[in-house]
Order: structure tokens, then sequence, then C-alpha cells
């Protein structure tokens, strides 16, 4: 299997999970009864670099239910990124597609 193969990228919707309050480690005799966590969820896209199978890196960007013209440049240039590193191989010896 050639360098550039064994490189791949995948793109798939995948929200992130927050959660604001309940600390660890603030467990004190003073303290009063811990309140429910806050818990966040942020809708994005994960662009994620493997090598061999194994993540080799990852790019995770917010997208709304309503994107901008800026979340779509940035869409745009993560891909262009993880396009450029799939390739990297074949750019430094030379070989042409």
């Amino acid at each position: 299997m050639t360098e550039r193969r064994a490189r791949r990228v995948e793109v798939a919707a995948q929200p992130r999970h927050v959660s604001l309050g309940d600390a660890p480690g603030d467990d004190t005799a003073e303290q009063a009864p811990a309140e429910k966590a806050e818990e966040f969820e942020y809708l994005g896209i994960l662009v994620e670099r493997k090598h061999d199978g194994a993540p080799a890196g990852e790019t995770w960007l917010p997208m709304g239910d309503d994107p901008s013209e800026e979340d779509d440049e940035r869409l745009i240039a993560a891909l262009h990124e993880a396009w450029l590193w799939t390739t990297e191989a074949d750019r430094v010896s030379g070989t042409s597609w």
C-alpha cells in the first residue's frame, strides 16, 4: 500500500458536549450540595485524518442550523488542508496524478 493510500480523511457531522458547573476536585466539607451541571451541545463537523487506520489528527468546526459564509470558508479551508495532507507524499516525491 502506498503512503498516499494509507492516509484517509473522514468527514462527519458530530456534536460536542460541554458541561458547566460541578467541577471535579471541589469536595470539601463546607461546600454546598453540588448543583446539577449545565450541559450544552454544539453542532459541528469533524474532519479526522487517519494514517493506516490510526487517528493522526482532527479538526472540529462548529456549525449552526444556519451556517454563515464564514463557516463555509472555514470548512473549505479545513478540507483543503486535509486534502494536502493526504497527497503530501506524492507532492514530496514528485508523483503526478
